[in-house]
């Protein structure tokens, strides 16, 4: 069984509050990385598995001894950036303009906007996507978080994209837990509906017909 599917598999049982689930909490020692703090390993009918789970977020993450603790350190790092910035904005009493758009436009310096556009033009060339590609919704969501990000960091930090951007593996593995996230919601949001319909869309793609 590969690891996705076992952390799938694990994650099930626990959404079930399945009794074959428990929680090993390592024990604190000299020689152990201090990285295992907020982690339990996950063990299925008493068995250690080669999953952990973050005790603040609940995120579970494969771990292997000999690949060491630098995930789970990435992973605590930004795990507190998240809840720092959560505290932040809840500490913040809302005000009754927070209700509503700001009407005040940014002037955005044409210094900028041309860095933006050669960042573009060489991610386009150099990863070979479709020029369509930087208008996509998916697209506009993963700039504007990585924007929203640098909000929280002063100008003078060295901030390393590597440490923010999740690997292939990583998006890979939580496509999956995304997927069924939405299926909830799509289900729930059914459930309300009395009555529907479905349009069979017959197109044409407009360049090549």
């Amino acid at each position: 069984m590969d690891k996705s599917t076992k952390r799938t598999r694990i994650q099930q049982l626990i959404n079930d509050d399945s009794k074959s689930i428990s929680y090993f909490k390592p024990k604190e020692s000299p020689k152990r990385s201090i990285a295992w703090q907020p982690f339990s390993i996950i063990c299925v009918d008493g068995k250690k598995q080669e999953i952990v789970s973050c005790d603040k977020c609940k995120q579970l993450m494969a771990y292997r001894a000999r690949d060491g603790t630098n995930s789970l350190a990435r992973h605590t790092r930004s795990c507190k950036n998240e809840s720092s910035i959560s505290s932040s904005n809840s500490s913040n009493q809302n005000q009754v303009t927070d209700y509503f758009s700001s009407s005040k436009t940014s002037i955005i310096p044409k210094k900028i906007k041309d860095r933006v556009k050669i960042a573009c033009v060489e991610f386009i060339a150099l990863d070979s996507r479709p020029f369509e590609t930087v208008s996509g919704e998916g697209f506009m969501k993963l700039a504007q978080s990585l924007f929203d990000v640098d909000k929280y960091f002063s100008p003078t930090s060295a901030v390393n994209l590597k440490d923010i951007i999740p690997s292939p593996v990583t998006v890979s593995r939580n496509v999956e837990d995304l997927y069924k996230k939405k299926q909830s919601e799509l289900a729930k949001l059914c459930i309300n509906i009395k009555y529907y319909c479905i349009i069979c869309d017959f197109w044409t793609e407009r360049y090549t017909g």
